[in-house]
Parts: C-alpha cells; structure tokens; sequence
C-alpha cells in the first residue's frame, strides 16, 4: 500500500470513528448501558460467522465461475484476493477498489487478463442485477409503509437518487458490452493519457494488444453464455446466498441486544443503504453507511441501542475487514517479495 492509498486508508477510518462517536453521542442515556449489560455474545460470534461464511461463498463463487472456463483456481487463493480485495474497497469511493486485486490474483493463478477480467465483470452483473431487482421492490415497500414523515428525506431522496445512479451504470455497462468498439474505443482513450512519449511502433504493439485482449474478454462473456454457463448458473445462485448471509447480519445482532429482528424490513433498509453506498461519496462509504444505518434502524429501534447497534455492526462489516484485509494482503505482499508461484489444483483435485 502506498502512501496515498494509506493517507485515504486513515481518512476512511476517521470518518467512520467520527461519526459513529457523534452516533453514540447523540443516542445514549441510562437505557443504554442496560442494553449493553443484556448484550448477549454469543448473537455477536454468529454475526461475525456469518460475515466470514458469507467471504467464503464469494470465494467458492470465483473459483466456481473460473473452473467453469476451465482453470483450476484454488479456494485457499480465491478466498485471500476477496479479503485483500476489502481492504482496498474500504479507501475508495463506491468501495469498487477490490476488482483489479482480483483481476491481479487470477492472472498470478495462470488466467490470462482478459478472462479474469470477465469473470469479476461477470460477478458484478450479477450482483448488479439482484439489487436493482431487490431494490425497486425494497424501495417500493419502503414508500407504502414509511410515507409519513418518519424518515428524513435527505435519506429518502439519497436511496432514489442512488437507485437511479445504480440503474442508470447497469444500463451504461450493458450497453457497453454489447457494443466492443465503444470498449476498445474507451480503452485506447485512456491508455492515450499515458502513451503520449511513445514512438508509433510501440503504440502500434500495444493497439494490438488491447484488440486482442477486448477479443478474448467478449469470447469469455461467450462461453458464459454456452458451454460455461453452468458456472453463471451456480454463480448467480451463490450470489444470492453471500448476500443473504451478509444482510442476516442486522438482524442477528439485533437479537442479540433482545429486540425482534424484523428480517424483511432489515433486508429493504439494506438494499437501499447498499445503493446509498454505490453514490461515489467518502472512500470506502465511511460515514455515509454509519449516517445511513441509524437513519433507517433508528425506525424499529429504540435510541438508545440505535448507536451500540451501528457500532456492533460496523465493527463486523467494516472493521473486521480492514484486518483481514491487511492479514491478506501481507501474504500476497510477502508471495511477490518472494517471487512465489500460486499453487494451482490439479484437475479432480
């Protein structure tokens, strides 16, 4: 990690402890040190299980979706990039910062870029399209039974305009792929910005490459399509598990502080705040999620456990995965110091 990457590390953090300290502030009384005498930690244990259960499902999901097209990628490995890969979503905006750590560990495990490409593109269709489903009827619901004044609508306005935002990138990346001229134009824009100082025969080898990268990433999006669809299938099934255990989370915790835990409108407070969170905003969300979270819980829970209920939350959701992000991201550091190959599965293994 580089110097700017740990000076917006530290300002995420920052935020995030600043608000959730205004949070706790602004929600304690004498109740409060009652709810957290009755805190039961063995609800905290479960959240935190189903929070590294649900980083486990993402990692069967890449190796599932790879072996689909053919390569042996191990789950140890898929496992390490997904939790690498957190930790430098939580310094960028719209926490987007873990997909070329992936693209990056797939290609160490003998993928060509492309293909790996293609598969975290995949993954994020795939995510992109169950919340854009879950979100309109999320929002939908939300409207029917939260129309009197209850909620600010600074929030409400935040959810539509990031459901808006969301829908409007899914439709920009749909067109995109089906249109790779758009991409190779796109591409080459870009790649201009840091090719001016180069002689035409070297621009004229890296054109080619781009083309032959751009035909192999849709021959991939192809093979999803036909042969390999069996692993889009499996994918998208995993998919909707990881976000089922990562949205159980709440609810969990919730039990633990002994308050019902009201999964389904726990589930429609979350799609919206997960779309509130794709708006480019703080790196890594910081501040927002913790400002959303007690917007929206602060309507089933009492005040005074709403800022140990945020707290406890963000200690397993965000936290957690600096650390394991940095433990990750010290082996793969510690791989290239050492010039170390990734151990690929043998096949049946």
């Amino acid at each position: 990690m580089d110097s700017k990457q740990k000076k917006w590390l530290w300002i995420s953090i920052g935020l995030s402890m600043a608000i959730l300290l205004a949070v706790i502030v602004l929600t304690f009384n004498e109740n409060t040190i009652e709810s957290l005498k009755n805190l039961n930690p063995w609800f905290l244990l479960l959240a935190f299980c189903l929070h590294m259960t649900a980083m486990c499902i993402w990692a069967l999901r890449i190796r599932v979706m790879c072996r689909s097209l053919g390569y042996l990628v191990p789950l140890k490995h898929c496992l390490n990039m997904v939790c690498a890969g957190q930790l430098i979503a939580s310094i960028t905006p719209s926490q987007v910062g873990g997909e070329p750590v992936r693209i990056h560990e797939l290609y160490k495990a003998k993928m060509p870029v492309a293909d790996a490409t293609a598969v975290v593109l995949v993954e994020r269709l795939m995510e992109a399209v169950l919340l854009v489903l879950g979100v309109i009827i999320g929002m939908s619901l939300f409207s029917i039974v939260y129309n009197n004044g209850e909620v600010p609508e600074m929030v409400i306005a935040a959810a539509w305009v990031g459901t808006g935002f969301f829908v409007i990138l899914l439709i920009i990346l749909m067109v995109l792929l089906s249109r790779p001229h758009l991409i190779r134009k796109i591409v080459l824009k870009i790649a201009g910005l840091f090719t001016k100082k180069w002689d035409g025969e070297r621009l004229e080898k890296l054109t080619i490459q781009i083309d032959e990268a751009i035909d192999r990433l849709y021959l991939t999006f192809e093979l999803f399509a036909g042969r390999a669809k069996q692993g889009l299938v499996f994918g998208f099934l995993l998919t909707i598990l990881f976000w089922a255990c990562e949205y159980a989370i709440a609810s969990v915790i919730m039990i633990g502080l002994g308050y019902p835990p009201n999964f389904l409108l726990s589930l429609v407070f979350q799609l919206i705040i997960a779309v509130i969170l794709m708006v480019p905003s703080t790196p890594g969300g910081a501040g927002v999620a913790e400002i959303s979270y007690a917007a929206f819980y602060s309507l089933i829970l009492p005040s005074a456990v709403v800022g140990i209920f945020v707290v406890l939350l963000r200690l397993i959701l965000y936290y957690s995965n600096l650390l394991i992000g940095f433990v990750a991201s010290f082996r793969i550091v510690k791989r290239e110091a050492a010039d170390e190959k990734v151990q690929l599965e043998e096949e049946g293994g």
